[in-house]
């Protein structure tokens, strides 16, 4: 455990002094900022009645946030993940690294650990939407516990599975392009069903596209409020499952390297 602490400490501080995930926070929170004052003005503007005796509104303009944000993760989870390993690998510090006295899951858990706290910074951030629309409307407080536990989870799982490509290559560009490439294929499974299904695929083909995607698993049920543990359980199983695979692949660079 203090290896992982030691790690974990190590990437928290190289995330909060790097200007590059500043700026990856900032363009991630601009973008949201815009499209939240849009969908309030609009929402106000349609509303006859008043915002404030609307509260199906208040709810609309949070799923309508969190929905943008998860779609948004094929491309910051590569951004942010795109260097925890292949950085190390090009410049020769893994190969460092790996001689020291840590286990290769404890090494990987705190670089996941480490990215995973500046995304729930970016995600915590986002709450300033939320308090503003408190003073204008009331949120489903099911729906805002249920949202926001899905994005968190939702979070850990693309970063996981950006992270394996990581481990993968040295390359940062190509890590970044195989994270994102991924992570929309698992946010399409969903559509991908529904076209297998009318291609005359069998039920058990379309039923294990559907149980892959992260939309199935989020947007169609947490994000409106519905927490099941099924869903959960896919979160924490998918990013056990991605984070494995990565120590796998560190510790074949540590027997390599051996």
């Amino acid at each position: 455990m203090s290896a992982l602490w030691a790690v974990y400490k190590r990437e928290v501080a190289l995330f909060f002094r790097s200007t590059i995930a500043y700026a990856i926070a900032f363009g991630v929170l601009l973008f949201m900022g815009v499209l939240f004052s849009a969908t309030v003005t609009q929402f106000v503007a349609n509303n006859t009645s008043g915002f404030a005796q609307q509260l199906a509104t208040a709810d609309m303009a949070i799923v309508g946030m969190l929905g943008t944000l998860a779609f948004l993760m094929f491309i910051i989870a590569p951004l942010l993940t795109m260097r925890l390993l292949a950085e190390e690998t090009r410049e020769g510090t893994l190969e460092v690294l790996m001689t020291l006295p840590m286990h290769d899951w404890a090494f990987v858990l705190g670089k996941f650990f480490a990215v995973w706290t500046f995304y729930t910074f970016i995600l915590a951030c986002t709450l300033a939407y939320v308090v503003m629309l408190a003073g204008m409307g009331v949120p489903d407080a099911g729906i805002l516990f249920a949202g926001y536990l899905g994005a968190w989870l939702y979070g850990g799982v693309t970063l996981a599975l950006s992270m394996v490509w990581s481990a993968l290559t040295e390359d940062q560009i190509v890590a970044a392009f195989l994270g994102a490439a991924t992570i929309l294929v698992f946010y399409l499974s969903d559509a991908l069903a529904l076209i297998a299904n009318g291609r005359g695929f069998t039920a058990g083909a379309t039923d294990f596209l559907r149980e892959l995607s992260l939309v199935a698993h989020y947007q169609e049920t947490m994000m409106q409020g519905i927490l099941r543990g099924e869903d959960v359980a896919y979160f924490v199983l998918l990013t056990v499952a991605a984070l494995f695979v990565t120590s796998v692949l560190v510790g074949t660079r540590r027997w390599r390297a051996s």
